[in-house]
This record gives C-alpha cells, structure tokens and sequence, in this order.
C-alpha cells in the first residue's frame, strides 16, 4: 500500500489534478479572449497525466494530436491578468526561503529511504521531487498567508497564469523524450554509424570523438534535450565506433557516456527547441530579441563542446593499450 501511495504514478496523477484545476480556472477566465481552447488543452494533458498509465497507447496518441491540433490552431492563449505587474512587499526574513530549500531536503530523503529499502534510489528521487512539491507549498502558504483556502485558491491561480505564460512549450520535453525512442527504434543510430563510418577511418580516435560529440550536439539541438539525443548517438556512435573498438582497457564506459552526454548538454545552450531553457526564460522576462538567451550562451556553449571533444580524446588515449 505505503509503496502504491509513494510511487511515480501518485506524482503523476497529483500533477494532472492540478492541471485539470488549471483547465477548470482557464474555463471560467473571461479575460483570456482563448479560453475555451486552452482549457480544453490543459484537460486533455490532465487527463493524459492521471489516466496515461491504464489507457491504451492508441487513445493516447489521439490526445496528444487533438493537443497539437488545438495549439496548432492558435486556440491556446493566456489571460490578460498574466500581464499584470503586482508587487507586494512583505518581510518574511529567511524564512521566505524555505519553500525552496524543502524541495531538494524532500528530494535527497526520499531517494535515501527508496535505496534503504531496497528499491531503486533514481525513482525515489523522482517520487521526492514530486512530492517535495507539494511539501513546499504548504510551507509557502504556512510562511506567508497561512493554511488557508483563500491562499491556497490564490496559490493555484497564480500557478495557472505563469503556466498559461509558458504556454504549450510546456509539453515539448515529453515529446522531443518520445522523438528520441521513436529515432532509436527505427534505427536513426544505426544509419548515423555506417555514415561515420564512411567518412572517418577506425584508426583516428580524434576525428571519431569529434563525430560523436559533434553528433550528440546536433541531435540536441533537433530535439532540444540531451536526454533525448543520447539514446540515439550511443547505440550509433558511441557504443561501436569508441567504446567497443578502445575498450574495456581503453576507455572507461561510464566516464564516456557521460561526457558524450554533457557535450549535448552544449546544444541544449543553442537552440530555441531547449523552449524550457531559452524561449521561456525570455518570454517572462519580456526582453525584446525572444532569442537573446541564445545569443548570450552561444560562445560559452562552443566553448563547452570543444572543452568536452578535447577531454574524452584525452581521456581515451592516455588509457588505450
């Protein structure tokens, strides 16, 4: 029972209840001149969050195409009030801070108790971030208007409006994350590797880190998440042009991996798909080039890659046989 209650579906579903309050709110807000396609867009999401583990993956698919279907459409906007400027001072001291630092306490003790019991730590730190969530706004409303419904009413409104603010990019991280196991399964990494293979000889341990570093930026700036881009670079590029021919006495798996996978990490800096990251940020603070936010990183971003190509080749060539 206890292990159902703390589970990654329970986060699940908290997270659609909440996303049909924002669709129920969006409903009933006149001021969003698109209020009928949004909420019908965060109710479908809603839906999808609670129930996507018990529908079948057809119906599923169906609603994630009426989803883009509706903001295709410009059906999915956001209310005037979100373009409101309020600004209240209240002195709260250090205390104000507390909501924020509860969500990675919450977050370490629930991988700590996950992995004391015998279950796999990385899902218990999920399970924490989900629910250090929701510890944290009972503290926020306990720090500033107390537990009460009023604050917790206002808490959920205010929620809903920086998430109409967002807007639907706020799904892209699970499709471009469904883009990469779609390229994975049709064998995308396959087709990469022999075109490598073509163009760099096996012998040039260089020039194959270049390729796959290179190649782990370019699919992360496609999809916009590193993540996503990995599973598609280490089966094509990775896995048989660097690790199998240099390995095991040549290359340590792990601290590969991890370094293809933090040079993505450099491609997430340089593309409007990383929306999260670039577009978002941009968009709540109203700067006036959407794309500024790129701009400023895209050095830094080279900069990393490069550093990241330079290291693994080292790495690689100071413990090959």
């Amino acid at each position: 029972m206890m292990e159902r209650l703390f589970s990654l579906e329970t986060v699940y579903a908290m997270t659609g209840i909440v996303l049909l309050l924002f669709g129920i709110m969006t409903w009933r807000d006149r001021s969003n001149p698109r209020r009928q396609g949004s909420a019908i867009f965060w109710l479908i999401l809603g839906l999808i969050f609670i129930f996507g583990g018990i529908m079948p993956h057809w119906v599923t698919g169906i609603l994630v195409l009426v989803m883009v279907a509706i903001d295709g459409a410009g059906r999915v906007g956001r209310s005037s009030l979100a373009e409101r400027e309020t600004v209240e001072r209240v002195s709260r001291g250090a205390r104000i801070f507390w909501p924020v630092l509860v969500i990675p306490v919450v977050t370490v003790i629930a991988a700590l108790l996950f992995r004391r019991f015998g279950m796999d730590g990385n899902r218990g730190a999920l399970v924490g971030l989900g629910f250090g969530g929701v510890v944290a706004m009972l503290v926020a409303l306990k720090v500033t208007s107390g537990l009460r419904f009023a604050g917790m009413l206002a808490m959920i409104d205010e929620g809903r409006l920086l998430n109409e603010a967002m807007g639907a990019v706020n799904i892209l991280p699970q499709l471009l994350a469904s883009l990469g196991v779609i390229f994975t399964s049709a064998g995308v990494g396959d087709l990469i590797a022999s075109g490598v293979r073509q163009l760099v000889p096996g012998d040039q341990l260089f020039l194959l880190v270049v390729a796959n570093c290179l190649g782990m930026a370019l699919f992360t700036i496609v999809m916009g998440n590193s993540f996503a881009a990995f599973p598609v670079i280490a089966s094509g590029v990775l896995v048989p042009l660097l690790i199998r021919p240099f390995g095991p006495d040549g290359v340590d798996p792990a601290l590969a991996a991890i370094v293809t996978l933090t040079a993505g990490s450099s491609g997430t800096l340089m593309t409007p798909m990383a929306a999260n990251f670039n577009i978002v940020p941009a968009a709540l603070l109203n700067l006036r080039d959407q794309y500024g936010v790129i701009r400023f990183q895209f050095p830094f971003a080279l900069a990393l890659w490069s550093f990241h190509v330079v290291w693994l080749w080292w790495c690689i060539r100071a413990t090959a046989p």
